[in-house]
């Protein structure tokens, strides 16, 4: 059995006052269900069954992955207040009509809908605009079950980056979209804004007022030290909005100086930070928008006082190119340990192994012979290890000991019998490679 209109209605009511993180998940999904039956789109649709659309500024998500996306509590709670509080304001100082642009609604209006349902005479002027045709009609008609006739509301099919406001029309006070992703990759959240804010009166406001992307220096996993702010590269805000639309692609290009450290052991992290409206926020771990991005250790060179670079590129899929600076090697003096050097599993050529891997994080190049190469592949073949297994391993700890137990845990407890086969086969293979 489904909830009832006026279930529908208390729980839009508890949805708009309660404090962050308080609403019951069930009571969501009770209300999804609901929208589900009065638009017949329906969240646990296959989304295969249900297409994307292309703006000509990215990813238009599909009806019925757009009604999953209300099925995320805080994020629906945090937008759907944010909303009504800016809506507010405006009414507390006295503008009538407050004029609302609406853009992305998906199937059903999720920022601005329930407000309404549970609303009797709010002073607005609505205009509502999504690119596909099912969440039109499912827009529709929940403006029809709800009776929300009494406002003016103009609902347009098309492509929010390139729809023209009606010379008659006039500008608005609020402009809300939220058509993104984490990092702003592949929706069009940015070119939305960067289009509509035109048609927004000065003293407007925009929501999400502000999107501030990251990028922080943290520990690989493992490690017991925390994360450092590297900056933030890029800010999703009216300002910006403003200058993109005159032209000044200027903020699309950003670069971020590592400081001076020794960063060895450590990656790059990019976060997204939301300011919904005033103090109604969605930071990392609240929702997907706010999914932290972690680069392998292996892909990032991090080189004290240079800068990492940051560029917003490919318009009909956005996302952020990365670069980072050129590793500086240098050729080193250090001699590694012979082969045969033990540590506490009794294995050669371990240490010798680690502390190459050590020191080439360190910007040190050495030069290894073929035949010393074929045979450490060998001793990773004897110990059931794969080559990438133990490179990863190597290049992700910082302490040899912690690298021995390691290898210990993945094979097992050996025998001295055991030692000495493995440890006289490496030696067999490295001399007759070396004679070859």
């Amino acid at each position: 059995m489904g909830i009832s209109k006026e279930q529908f209605i208390g729980f839009v009511k508890t949805l708009l006052r309660a404090k962050k993180s308080t609403v019951a998940k069930a009571e969501i999904k009770a209300m999804v269900d609901y929208l589900g039956k009065v638009t017949g789109v329906f969240s646990s649709t296959d989304m295969n069954a249900s297409e994307k659309a292309q703006t000509a500024s990215g990813v238009a998500i599909s009806p019925v992955q757009a009604a999953k996306c209300f099925e995320e509590t805080i994020r629906t709670q945090i937008f759907c207040q944010g909303v009504a509080q800016a809506i507010q304001d405006k009414v507390t100082n006295n503008i009538s009509p407050v004029r609302v642009l609406y853009a992305g609604t998906g199937p059903y209006a999720t920022l601005l809908m329930p407000l309404l349902a549970v609303s009797d005479n709010l002073p607005l002027e609505i205009t509502l605009i999504d690119i596909h045709k099912e969440n039109i009609n499912a827009v529709n008609k929940l403006i029809n079950h709800f009776d929300l006739e009494h406002y003016n509301i103009s609902v347009n099919q098309g492509d929010a980056t390139l729809w023209q406001k009606p010379p008659s029309q006039s500008d608005f006070d609020i402009v809300i979209s939220e058509t993104m992703t984490a990092l702003l990759k592949r929706e069009p959240q940015v070119y939305i804004f960067k289009h509509l804010v035109r048609y927004l009166k000065p003293c407007g406001v925009m929501i999400p007022e502000d999107v501030s992307l990251k990028a922080w220096l943290t520990k690989v996993e493992g490690e017991r030290q925390g994360t450092q702010l590297l900056g933030e590269f890029f800010r999703l805000d009216k300002q910006t909005s403003l200058a993109l639309s005159q032209g000044d692609h200027g903020s699309f290009k950003s670069n971020l100086t590592i400081p001076h450290g020794d960063w060895s052991g450590y990656t790059v992290k990019l976060t997204t930070d939301i300011i919904v409206y005033r103090n109604l926020t969605l930071t990392e771990g609240d929702c997907s928008l706010n999914i932290a991005f972690n680069f392998s250790p292996y892909d990032v060179v991090l080189e004290q006082n240079h800068p990492i670079c940051f560029e917003y590129v490919a318009p009909q899929s956005p996302d952020f190119s990365i670069l980072f600076p050129k590793a500086q090697w240098q050729a080193s003096s250090y001699t590694l340990p012979d082969s045969s050097e033990l540590g506490k599993l009794g294995l050669v050529h371990l240490k010798r192994t680690f502390q190459r891997a050590y020191m080439v994080k360190r910007g040190e190049r050495f030069t290894i012979a073929p035949h010393e190469w074929h045979a450490e592949l060998g001793l990773y073949e004897m110990l059931g290890l794969s080559c990438a297994q133990v490179s990863s391993k190597m290049y992700e700890l910082e302490n040899y000991d912690e690298f021995e137990t390691w290898i210990g845990a993945q094979v097992g407890k050996l025998s001295e019998t055991q030692i000495q086969t493995v440890n006289t086969a490496f030696h067999a293979k490295l001399e007759a490679l070396e004679q070859n």
